[in-house]
């Protein structure tokens, strides 16, 4: 296995329902990728198409299809992770990332929990995706998996990609800025730090944070992309408030240590089952 896994992590401001000028930004993110060795390049939730779409979702997803095509001819000798809308079945539309690897589309990941709290309603719009696409995609000898955004808050997406045998799990999000910023970190921040740190140790897995950044209408995403190693450290972080192009290099040893000296070799199928039985 690769000893070294080169990430990088596009935290980009996305144009709503401007496909074209954001594959324009994907792809100048692609070449700087390339420029800099990257192996695995991942965007936010949403990235070609923009977050706030509501009734858009449903006219843009041949626009997204066409633009990740264009990502395909671009994508040797990398992965690349996009955000879209696909039109998973004629008129029914999925919260989704595209897997592109070595220049060829392997597969999709759909957003599981769909929100439809406080500024959310993506249940409104947008179909779940199904557990047997929760895939697990392999490439330069590493097993990478994705989730979207609230996928994060429950703790059975993340596992469920981990017991598939993930090595890398990315959340793929767009989080607005909640609370007054300025005094110190908002908090979003201090909760997406501690599911991300919590995923990833209860997964002996690495977890890259991939979060969008910029205004849409009337909100505002703040950012701060992350990685966390496998033991609990954020070993590093994008910028707030701003694009922000980040690399880092993930080491197999951390995660060898991980799995060696932690309880993740332990599942309880019982305790599963007990859940399902729960009304």
């Amino acid at each position: 296995m690769k000893e070294r896994l080169r990430v990088g992590i596009a935290q980009m401001h996305s144009l709503l329902g401007n496909v074209e000028e954001n594959l324009e930004k994907h792809v100048m993110y692609i070449e700087l990728a390339k420029k800099e060795g990257v192996d695995f390049l991942v965007f936010p939730e949403l990235s070609l198409t923009g977050y706030l779409l509501k009734d858009i979702a449903y006219e843009i997803s041949e626009d997204a299809e066409e633009a990740l095509n264009e990502i395909v001819g671009r994508a040797e000798p990398m992965c690349i992770v996009p955000g879209l809308v696909r039109e998973a079945r004629t008129g029914i539309y999925e919260n989704s990332v595209a897997y592109v690897c070595g220049g060829e589309l392997q597969g999709f990941y759909s957003k599981l929990y769909l929100p439809d709290y406080g500024l959310f309603e993506e249940a409104r719009y947008f179909r779940a995706g199904g557990v047997e696409d929760a895939r697990v995609f392999e490439w330069r000898e590493w097993r990478l998996g994705s989730i979207i955004c609230e996928d994060a808050w429950h703790p059975e997406p993340a596992e469920l990609i981990s017991r598939r045998g993930a090595d890398v799990i990315v959340i793929h999000a767009a989080s607005p800025i909640r609370g007054l910023y300025g005094r110190g970190d908002s908090p979003p921040e201090r909760v997406w730090e501690a599911i991300a740190v919590t995923r990833a140790v209860e997964n002996a897995s690495y977890v890259v944070f991939v979060n969008r950044v910029g205004p849409e209408n009337e909100e505002y995403f703040w950012g701060g992309s992350m990685v966390v190693s496998p033991e609990g450290e954020v070993v590093a972080r994008a910028k707030k408030l701003e694009e922000d192009f980040l690399v880092v290099d993930l080491d197999i040893h951390a995660l060898r240590t991980a799995r060696r000296f932690s309880s993740y070799k332990l599942h309880r199928r019982d305790v599963h089952e007990a859940l399902l039985r729960l009304r």
